[in-house]
């Protein structure tokens, strides 16, 4: 699981880049390392680069962000420069079913700290920065 999220992380990094490069005109790629997250040192990475999954975004259905295309296209290559880039009108597999497996479980999508928690890392990094 860790090698699919790296590189999906890294898949959404390059669409942001991109977007910054096409909105501003800038090649933000020359002034930062986008995307900052190497697989080279995860083998569990390897198998998804292989499938291709780093040049894909995908969307849930064929009406979900549709202004993509703009960003994310095939005249677009990976920061790698293994190939073109994709938009695909589906989740990939296994999809929903995967989501609706963790219905109900705010922190499998997001941190779940409590307030106190909170509080005490806010805490530690106001006194580290003194």
């Amino acid at each position: 699981m860790l090698g699919y999220l790296l590189v999906r992380g890294s898949v959404h990094a390059q669409a942001f880049a991109l977007a910054l490069k096409k909105l501003t005109g800038v090649a933000v790629e020359n002034m930062l390392p986008v995307p900052n997250i190497t697989h080279d040192n995860i083998p569990e990475a390897k198998k998804y680069e292989v499938e291709g999954r780093h040049r894909v975004l995908y969307k849930f259905s064929d009406r979900d962000y549709a202004d993509i295309a703009g960003i994310w296209s095939a005249d677009e290559t990976t920061y790698d420069k293994t190939g073109p880039l994709e938009v695909v009108d589906m989740p990939p597999d296994p999809g929903p079913d995967s989501l609706k497996a963790m219905e109900g479980s705010a922190s499998s999508f997001t941190p779940d700290y409590a307030p106190e928690e909170i509080v005490e890392i806010a805490r530690k990094l106001y006194d580290k920065s003194k």
